[in-house]
């Protein structure tokens, strides 16, 4: 009776040890990842999405029972049979632990049809949005997702079957910041090195039960059939596959670390314009760099317009990089969603249509009009350019000044070889000029402006300096002969162009 009561007491006492390892164990390492990973402090206010699945009941459990300041929030997607019983199961969860829920219903069939995305994409970014929206009404320090070792495998093992680069191989991070849904806001997940087999224990220690998602059985989403189908089979030649596929994501981590320092070092080197609905880069700057790092800064350069964006695939990136190589001076392709790509000379643009990139470059003048030069005059162009005309009354230093120029938005005209008063306008069909230098011979404005690879949408309303009928300067481009300052010019005409900067 003795050793039979002594067996029954090292029997509780064993099970009462291993239990407070596996506790304290958890909670030890989710503190010094919190710390270490995550960048998160003890004081920190938490934002916990909690589905009510057994990584999320866990994740929150270890952060409430480490004394974090937790608030859970639960999404329903109205998607399963079970959402209304995890809704209950969060809440009673929440109630008996002590700690503050907060919830929403969202009708993610109706957004998916809406917005032409998947149920999937369209839950992801709906939860998330709430998620963050959520964090920032309650001064959230970050928002906490319950992501695990599991996942990361899975996430990795599904880049490596798309064809993914470095990017996508590294599989996901323990802090993103900034995230597709805040720059202020880190996303974290702490559990990324935790496994479900763990996960699974420390519910059963500790009497939890969480809803089984009976979705996650069915093999029709790709990521359920490399779980349930794959990642058995790759274990009959490998039994440690899953734990060789997380080590590798940490290594492409660390190695993605060092390249996306090159590329911001490019990105700062080559970005030249950035406005409301666009981004320029300088062409044959970026043509130089190593191929990688130009696939990389074009992703980052979708990215900034698209954040949430998953389905930037090689092809995309590839179709890019192949137009922006091309000896063509101008032109444009179509990239992913709504972007494209538009070549000008040494720049190239990244913008959903040429509407959105910036006039105010180049000058202008509206399409059809007409306006009288007078001798002084500053004319104030349609897009803030401004056009001065000025009597030079120095003639010997003017025509010094015309065999040195090298501003072609500056122009001596001698006055005795025009017809006054001078006319500024836009092209019209069949304009044509003769440009000094070519010994009398003429050539199509539109040819001259191809020639000289002016942006293609500012060839219209490019002003035109004219003597009556006769175009006598195109500025950036080139000066008639018919009207070139000699050393007999007994007068001669100033003339500039040049932008506003007040503009």
């Amino acid at each position: 009776m003795i050793t039979r009561q002594h067996s029954y007491s090292s029997v509780k006492f064993h099970a009462i040890s291993l239990y407070a390892i596996i506790y304290f164990t958890m909670l030890d390492n989710i503190a010094n990842i919190l710390h270490r990973d995550c960048k998160l402090q003890q004081a920190d206010q938490l934002l916990v999405g909690v589905s009510g699945g057994p990584d999320s009941l866990c994740l929150i459990h270890l952060l409430h029972s480490s004394g974090r300041r937790v608030i859970a929030a639960h999404v329903n997607h109205l998607l399963r049979p079970e959402a209304d019983l995890e809704a209950e199961v969060v809440r009673q969860f929440a109630v008996k632990s002590g700690i503050e829920l907060i919830s929403c219903v969202i009708d993610v069939r109706k957004y998916a049809s809406e917005h032409s995305l998947s149920i999937e994409e369209s839950a992801r970014m709906m939860r998330y949005r709430w998620l963050f929206d959520q964090g920032e009404r309650k001064g959230a320090t970050a928002i906490l997702v319950a992501h695990t070792a599991d996942d990361q495998v899975e996430t990795v093992l599904m880049h490596l079957l798309r064809g993914s680069g470095l990017s996508g191989l590294r599989g996901m991070e323990y802090r993103t910041l900034p995230n597709p849904w805040s720059d202020r806001i880190p996303l974290v997940r702490p559990l990324l090195s935790t496994w479900r087999s763990d996960i699974l224990e420390y519910l059963a220690e500790n009497e939890i039960v969480p809803v089984t998602d009976q979705s996650n059985m069915d093999t029709t989403y790709f990521r359920n059939r490399l779980r349930h189908e794959l990642l058995p089979v790759l274990e009959t030649y490998n039994p440690g596959v899953r734990q060789n596929l997380l080590r590798a994501s940490l290594i492409m981590r660390d190695d993605y670390l060092v390249l996306q320092q090159l590329v911001d070092a490019a990105w700062e080197g080559n970005l030249a314009r950035v406005g409301p609905g666009y981004l320029a880069f300088r062409r044959q700057s970026l043509l130089v760099l190593p191929l990688s790092i130009q696939r990389y800064l074009l992703r980052k350069a979708i990215a900034y317009f698209l954040p949430g964006l998953h389905d930037v695939d090689y092809d995309c990136i590839e179709r890019g990089l192949k137009f922006l190589a091309e000896g063509k001076p101008d032109g444009q392709v179509d990239l992913v969603a709504g972007l494209c790509l538009i070549r000008e000379g040494d720049l190239f643009w990244l913008a959903s249509d040429l509407k959105d990139l910036p006039l105010t470059d180049y000058p202008a003048i509206a399409t059809g009009q007409k306006i009288t030069i007078d001798i002084p005059s500053m004319l104030t162009l349609s897009n803030g350019w401004q056009l001065q005309a000025v009597e030079a009354h120095d003639i010997k230093l003017a025509f010094r000044q015309t065999t040195q120029n090298q501003d072609l938005y500056q122009a001596w005209v001698d006055a005795g070889t025009v017809e006054l008063p001078l006319t500024v306008r836009s092209r019209k069909a069949g304009d044509s000029i003769q440009p000094l230098g070519m010994d009398g011979h003429s050539i199509k404005i539109s040819d001259l402006m191809i020639n000289l690879k002016l942006p293609k949408r500012a060839r219209r309303t490019w002003p035109l300096v004219c003597s009556g009928e006769h175009i006598i300067w195109v500025p950036g481009c080139c000066l008639s002969q018919l009207v070139r300052v000699s050393s007999e010019s007994r007068s001669v005409i100033r003339l500039k162009l040049s932008r506003n900067l007040g503009n």
